[in-house]
């Protein structure tokens, strides 16, 4: 008959056993301590990294709707009010009497005249400096922020264009304009406007889309009233305004 092991041995066994328990358990708790603080860490991480993508998601859309309003945006520069029509009376046409009323960026009225001319489809004419639609989204450069318009002269189809009426001169500051850097830079476009006009090389310096003569018309009835606008990254519009604004619009 096998005698029992000896007292102390089964005590050390035991002792093994606990030592090796708690072995097992730090270990364990230190594992899952650090599996937890992982996931936590990098769940925190990814909460960090999901906020920086949509904040710079908000910020491009907030840019890419600022380009899209900038290139669409217009701006008024003048006013065109039919005052009256007079027949001839020897059957050579119509002369129309016209009010032509300019503005400055904030639409306030900065310079008014009165004109008449023979016929009835009136031209306005204007010399034109348009910039790169990225340098108009952007605003990056003020200068070239929006289309230039230097307003020349007013004709009609019975008024050849060189008979026009004249309304600013070219190579100087229009009514209205301060001697600021924003003056003397259109300045210096409408003193050089051919070259920059004909030489792709010095409009391409001068940060130049396209620069062009053109002009804008209609038949035109008395007790009409027509907004002059210029696009930001295109031309010139004739855009037909209601007979009330017209009406207010003849208050000094």
């Amino acid at each position: 008959m096998a005698s029992p092991p000896p007292i102390s041995a089964t005590s050390a066994l035991i002792g093994a056993m606990v030592r090796i328990t708690v072995v097992v358990v730090v270990v364990g708790g230190m594992l899952i301590a650090g599996l937890t603080w992982w996931t936590t860490d990098r769940e925190r991480r990814l909460r960090a990294e999901i906020a920086a993508i949509e904040t710079r998601m908000v910020a491009e859309i907030a840019r890419r709707d600022a380009a899209i309003e900038r290139l669409g945006r217009d701006r008024r520069i003048a006013r065109l009010e039919v005052v009256e029509r007079l027949e001839d009376p020897d059957g050579e046409g119509p002369t129309t009497g016209l009010l032509f009323i300019e503005l400055d960026d904030e639409g306030r009225e900065i310079a008014r005249r009165e004109m008449s001319v023979p016929g009835e489809v009136i031209y306005v004419d204007a010399w034109t400096a348009r910039f790169p639609a990225e340098s108009v989204a952007s605003a990056d450069d003020p200068f070239r922020d929006r289309t230039l318009v230097l307003l020349r002269r007013i004709y009609s189809d019975r008024m050849p264009p060189r008979e026009g009426i004249p309304i600013d001169t070219p190579g100087g500051v229009p009514d209205g304009y301060a001697a600021s850097d924003e003056a003397r830079f259109e300045q210096a476009i409408w003193k050089r406007f051919w070259t920059l006009a004909t030489d792709p090389e010095a409009a391409q310096a001068a940060g130049i889309r396209v620069a062009q003569g053109e002009a804008v018309y209609k038949p035109m009835r008395p007790g009409d009233s027509y907004e002059l606008r210029v696009e930001a990254a295109g031309g010139m519009t004739l855009v037909p305004v209601p007979t009330q604004a017209n009406a207010m619009s003849r208050d000094p």
